[in-house]
């Protein structure tokens, strides 16, 4: 099994894993500032009990100042997008490890995943058509394919083999049976000048954990790199990034009314280098490919600004085999505002990631496969936060916050594992507690041990 680990991560985007992020320098509005370390002081005070659930020990907190991470948390972002167990699902020879899933044998099995609803994230694609894009390619996943916008609406970047018939082509995309891989790949940008855009729709094939964007100065050969930045490429801005195989924000490309104005940037002459982290626990070969539409707007209707929600946690953790422990961690906002979206990312041992504002529950999830992402606004209606029964939810509408409410999260990691976990980007072998999102006023974002 391949494993490539060259920057510690914290999600650059909107919701970033790389500490060492580039800066976007320039950005007009809608782009916040790099990110600094606020202070970290251990053992506060636990919030009250909300909403039907327990909450955790603050076990770890960041006070003052609102801090932003670096400028792909502009626009909200994704969530993981992997299925439950489909019968006859092969599974992992190392015992200790959950039952994991071969990607091509999923189906969609989560509760409420109609393509009806408003929804930024989903774990299937919303057509029937099991070849929209006319591919052939003879791969599993032609499904998930993203055909591009209409001309003048936006432009496709694409990830993945230019000719699925030339072995030497689709080799450089090629992920073995068993292995899981953490590094990056490049595509071109074909823009020749600066555009502006309000909405990014993201397809992948099965297999995909997470995407980490950047986008990069020049031309960088198209393919697939031992590290994470494409070979040190210069990094220029960045697109977002998030852990689903169907990604759509705004969903269907209708803001909330009170969102109207988000908008981003992206460079000409440039490329993307994507930091794609992909795993194969199935029998077959597979492709790791991917389709990003970006959609235009006139740079004079960007009025919003947005600020990002990244906060590391577990960077110190050291958990024994068999043992069970509750991660916690909060931060205080610096100024008012209000969020856009949450969702918290973690790995196999956490079957729970709850997020409260102030002592109000306000998001759960009960599966890492499916991490949820969820939306705070007037159009949307989330599934009813559900602690009993373990299904995932959240509050709806609005969620505004004043200077100096609480934004804490906790992980509930099971470490049933032979070894001990420690912070790491490793879907079995280490473990991780992240919040990521954004929010229009204060942001905010820190690192915790």
């Amino acid at each position: 099994m391949v494993r490539t680990h060259q920057r510690i991560f914290c999600f650059c985007a909107a919701a970033g894993w790389l500490l060492a992020c580039s800066s976007d320098a320039g950005q007009p509005a809608g782009t916040p500032a790099a990110p600094t370390s606020p202070t970290v002081t251990p053992n506060a005070a636990p919030n009250a009990a909300a909403a039907g659930a327990p909450a955790a020990p603050a076990n770890n907190t960041v006070t003052g100042p609102a801090v932003t991470p670096p400028p792909a948390a502009n626009l909200p972002m994704g969530t993981p997008s992997m299925q439950p167990m489909a019968a006859g699902t092969p599974t992992p020879a190392n015992t200790d490890k959950p039952a994991m899933i071969d990607p091509s044998m999923t189906t969609n099995m989560r509760p409420g995943d109609a393509c009806q609803e408003r929804k930024v994230s989903y774990t299937k694609p919303c057509t029937a058509d099991p070849d929209p894009c006319h591919l052939n390619s003879g791969w599993a996943g032609d499904e998930y394919c993203l055909p591009p916008p209409k001309p003048g609406e936006g432009i496709q970047i694409h990830f993945g083999p230019k000719d699925y018939k030339n072995m030497a082509e689709v080799s450089k995309y090629l992920i073995k049976a068993g292995d899981e891989f953490d590094n990056s790949v490049a595509a071109p940008i074909d823009l020749t000048e600066q555009k502006w855009w309000n909405r990014i729709t993201v397809h992948m094939r099965p297999g995909s954990h997470h995407w980490i964007s950047t986008v990069v100065d020049g031309k960088p050969e198209a393919k697939f790199y031992s590290d994470t930045g494409c070979g040190g490429a210069t990094g220029v801005g960045s697109l977002g990034g998030g852990q689903n195989l169907i990604y759509d924000n705004p969903p269907g490309g209708m803001q909330a009314p009170e969102n109207e104005g988000l908008g981003r940037s992206v460079a000409g002459n440039s490329s993307l280098c994507m930091n794609l982290h992909a795993y194969n626990f199935g029998e077959k070969d597979q492709l790791r490919e991917m389709w990003i539409n970006l959609y235009f707007v006139d740079e004079a209707k960007v009025t919003q600004k947005a600020a990002g929600i990244g906060m590391v946690g577990g960077l110190g953790l050291s958990l024994a085999a068999h043992t069970d422990k509750v991660e916690t961690y909060s931060g205080k906002f610096g100024a008012a505002g209000r969020i856009i979206q949450l969702f918290g990312h973690r790995h196999v041992w956490t079957p729970r990631f709850a997020v409260w504002l102030n002592e109000k529950l306000v998001y759960e999830s009960w599966s890492w496969q499916e991490s949820v992402t969820y939306n705070y606004d007037s159009l949307t209606m989330n599934p009813m936060l559900n602690t009993a029964g373990k299904t995932d939810g959240a509050v709806s509408g609005v969620l505004d916050f004043k200077a100096g409410d609480t934004l804490k999260f906790s992980c509930y990691i099971e470490n049933k594992s032979e070894k001990t976990l420690g912070f790491s980007n490793q879907l079995y072998d280490g473990e991780m507690c992240n919040l990521w999102g954004s929010a229009v006023g204060a942001g905010l974002s820190g690192t915790f041990f």
